[in-house]
């Protein structure tokens, strides 16, 4: 080696920059190495001998020494000694460490198509014949032009030491995908297992792809769980809460990390806390055998006893009380599932007059959100404003719970428009009069009151000078004093919104896909579209755009949102802070 620079820059007495260079003292990156010309080098050394190999030789690991790894970073690469290729580690995708090989170049197959784990399915346990178990990968055409008739029938194979694990894929034996089309390919699974790692390994076409699972008893980080179920009693307005086997059962997500190996089935029963009229039941908590993967959701359903109903006790508003606990324990890991009766989470101005009438009579049920990465948040079931939130619409049902593609058409979920980081005065009403006139600051709104303002990018005169407090107006525990969210809450920062993007989609980034079109985590997120801050018009089509605040600021004029259309979504995207955008509470 010819010379090591270093280039380092001292910022401050916390934050250094540096550049590595090899055989360059001018590096163009992060680290440069460059190639030492043998005509250049000194004579009598190595680098004189234009034989003398260069280049970057990374550390030669088998696939069971990278399978011990822990607390791997994405972006890591290695030599893998058993594919013989360069691996790259890309986080964990469908519950499983993903090391991909990076495409062979050469190779047509592989440039356009990609094959990533989809995880493993049915009870893997030591001894026993498997029965219904299977592994599956998914195909990926990341090209525009179609593939057609590919056999991946034989591209599985399963490494189990000591023992025989059968393999069948012929039902993958004609594959065809549209561009940018995927396809799930499963491949069924015979044999007796012993307790030890099972590794399914994709190689074909040069793509290749593997999983692991760890056969024998299990184990994993469980987190603890609520769910609460709307009893509304209040000024002769009444919903009654229901559990039962049917429309009313309750199926609800443990988000888990560091699992490994597999379960059997778990069944708690409990008999419940006196409900409506005395009403008690026995009540029991399922989850089915399984295995764990790296890290996901185990599902649990709530099953009364006798196909019958318990009646949940009716309470006014922020009152509540505990149903059932759950002690759940899996060979050791152990977590508790509770679930609460509440009358409901009031909204921040239920019982004050808005330009002389109780406009605000709205109640909302808190959820509890999970998804990838162990994401667990407690959220509003509902947008603030939302007709099934409202106890003097006929359509007023807090309990309301709906996903998927169909809820974007239900009014009723659509709530209320609001600008940014202004209270809850009137303004944010749909159908709301406009006003020209600019808010003398962001805690008074002048003379226009209860009216949105329209006209500017700013609804506040020189808003865009505010700094400090004057953009924490929406915020939890820093004043907050616009803050529109029921106590206890507050509207999403962007860095929450881009964890709640992340846990439905896998990236804290925008994607071009439909999956917060179609997500079933949040329930109740709607395309409300949006209001126009030039002339109060709204914006878009109902049921084609929905568009959320933070209450993060961008620049002068602007205020980052969270956004969805049925093919793509975007977080941390900027628009101008007079917008109506619909808002969405967290728990702080």
């Amino acid at each position: 080696m010819k010379k090591l620079l270093l280039s380092l820059t001292v910022l401050s007495a916390v934050a250094v920059t540096a550049q590595v260079g090899v055989n360059t003292d001018q590096p163009s990156g992060t680290f440069d190495a460059a190639y030492i010309n043998p005509q250049e080098a000194p004579a009598g050394t190595k680098w004189a001998n234009p034989a003398t190999p260069q280049g970057l030789h990374l550390p030669n690991v088998s696939t069971e020494q990278r399978s011990q790894f822990e607390d791997v970073r994405e972006g890591m690469m290695i030599y893998n000694t058993d594919k013989q290729c360069l691996e790259v580690y890309l986080g964990v995708r469908s519950g499983a460490h993903q090391w991909e090989c990076i495409p062979n170049v050469g190779n047509k197959s592989s440039q356009g198509v990609s094959v990533s784990p989809a995880g493993f399915s049915g009870k893997f346990m030591r001894g026993e014949k498997l029965s219904g178990a299977s592994v599956s990968f998914t195909i990926t055409n990341n090209g525009f032009s179609p593939i057609s008739e590919l056999d991946f029938s034989d591209a599985v194979g399963v490494e189990h030491e000591g023992i025989i694990i059968e393999v069948d894929g012929s039902a993958n034996s004609n594959v065809s995908l549209k561009g940018h089309e995927s396809k799930t390919l499963t491949y069924t699974l015979s044999g007796m297992p012993r307790e030890d790692q099972l590794t399914a390994i994709f190689s074909k076409f040069g793509l290749s792809a593997e999983q692991q699972l760890t056969v024998g008893k299990g184990n994993a980080n469980l987190q603890n769980q609520e769910q609460y179920i709307v009893s509304f009693a209040h000024d002769g307005k009444t919903i009654q809460g229901n559990i039962d086997n049917a429309s009313n059962q309750i199926s609800l997500k443990i988000p888990y990390t560091n699992g490994k190996g597999s379960y059997e089935a778990v069944n708690i029963e409990e008999t419940t806390t006196p409900g409506q009229g005395g009403d008690s039941k026995k009540i029991t908590l399922r989850i089915p055998a399984g295995n764990f993967a790296v890290q996901g959701e185990l599902t649990a359903t709530l099953e009364v006893e006798g196909n019958g109903s318990y009646q949940v006790k009716q309470m006014a508003p922020e009152q509540s009380y505990v149903i059932a606990t759950y002690d759940i324990d899996i060979n050791g890991s152990r977590s508790k599932v509770i679930i609460k009766g509440i009358g409901g989470i009031p909204d921040r101005k239920f019982n004050e007059r808005t330009n002389g009438e109780l406009r605000h009579q709205f109640v909302y049920a808190p959820v509890t959100v999970t998804g990838a990465n162990g994401y667990n948040k407690t959220w509003l079931n509902l947008n603030l404003g939302a007709a099934y939130a409202d106890i003097n619409n006929p359509n007023f049902n807090p309990n309301v719970n709906k996903t998927g593609e169909a809820i974007h058409s239900d009014e009723n979920l659509y709530g209320s428009l609001y600008q940014w980081q202004r209270a809850n005065d009137g303004h944010e009403f749909r159908n709301q009069l406009t006003a020209p006139k600019r808010a003398p600051n962001w805690k008074d709104a002048g003379s226009s009151a209860g009216k949105f303002i329209a006209g500017g990018h700013n609804w506040v005169a020189n808003g865009g000078d505010a700094l400090g407090s004057d953009l924490e107006l929406w915020r939890a525990g820093r004043g907050g004093v616009n803050n529109p969210c029921p106590s206890g809450y507050h509207v999403p920062t962007i860095e929450e919104w881009q964890e709640f993007h992340q846990a439905v989609t896998g990236s804290r980034s925008g994607v071009k896909t439909n999956q917060m079109w179609t997500q079933d985590k949040l329930p109740n997120l709607a395309a409300a579209a949006y209001r126009f801050f030039y002339l109060g018009q709204l914006g878009g089509t109902k049921d084609s755009s929905g568009f959320y605040w933070s209450s993060s600021s961008s620049y002068g004029r602007s205020a980052h949102r969270m956004s969805f259309k049925s093919n793509l979504s975007g977080v941390r995207s900027s628009s101008a802070r007079a917008n109506g955008f619909s808002v969405r509470c967290i728990k702080d």
